[in-house]
């Protein structure tokens, strides 16, 4: 795994949680997305009415709270930094069937360098197939070896999106997929990608009626904690400084009731 990473920026592992916790994991998420949107919660798209992210949803959930801490996603986290982690931050991104809109290339560290103030890309972000994710409903998009590109961010833009992002430059993705062309992941859901923070990614609009959501849990390790206080919302990226080192639960920590 450690190899796979090192070389090609990720690893997948298809039907890593099983159908029940997937199950367990849905629920909760039926949950938080239900009722009139709280803005610290739940980002729309432009139509102002399609839910595009839940934000850090193991703040309001337990059962969101427990998969961050599930040994399986843990375990692997740890064992490609080599060290203990927390949750930098979590999110569940929708890709509504019909209506969930464009993300556009992109790599995360530059932003968490430049607005958050992460010293390192010493990070994993963890996908986690909450659908089945196939050709048809939008699959994420990744650019292998594309990792060991440098971390200049990029100016914000709110191209495609109902708040602002920085973007990678389409001239720099034409260079990488020329070299490496482009991989996208489909399996079951419980399917989970461990992706490095600079891995180039994006994806199309789903015309599909298929709703393609996915669990965005990105870990940091301990050693890596922010220099200062980011510039994003509070509520986007949480204050780190007393964020502990994660725990691992028993493996059935998802099938226990809150």
């Amino acid at each position: 795994m450690a190899d796979d990473f090192g070389e090609n920026g990720f690893v997948f592992c298809p039907g890593l949680l099983s159908g029940a916790e997937v199950g367990a994991i849905n629920g909760a998420l039926e949950l938080l997305s239900a009722g009139e949107p709280a803005p610290d919660r739940v980002i729309l798209e432009k139509d102002g009415r399609t839910v595009r992210t839940v934000v850090n949803p193991h703040i309001h959930s337990e059962i969101f709270a427990r998969l961050a801490r599930h040994p399986v996603l843990l375990g692997r986290a740890e064992a490609l930094l080599g060290e203990q982690v927390y949750v930098f931050q979590m999110g569940v991104n929708h890709k509504a069937a019909f209506d969930g809109d464009i993300w556009f290339w992109h790599q995360d560290y530059p932003a968490y360098r430049k607005d958050d103030h992460i010293p390192c890309p010493r990070m994993v972000n963890t996908l986690i197939f909450l659908d089945e994710v196939t050709s048809l409903n939008s699959p994420l998009m990744l650019v292998p070896g594309s990792h060991q590109l440098g971390t200049e961010a990029g100016e914000e833009s709110d191209k495609g999106t109902s708040y602002r992002f920085r973007y990678a430059d389409n001239a720099l993705i034409e260079e990488q997929v020329r070299a490496a062309g482009i991989v996208a992941p489909t399996g079951p859901a419980g399917s989970v990608i461990f992706m490095h923070v600079n891995t180039l990614h994006g994806s199309t609009a789903n015309l599909s009626p298929w709703s393609r959501r996915m669990v965005t849990l990105t870990y940091n390790a301990m050693s890596n904690k922010a220099t200062s206080r980011s510039v994003r919302p509070r509520h986007i990226v949480l204050d780190d400084r007393d964020l502990p080192a994660l725990a691992a639960l028993p493996r059935d920590c998802l099938m226990v009731a809150p």
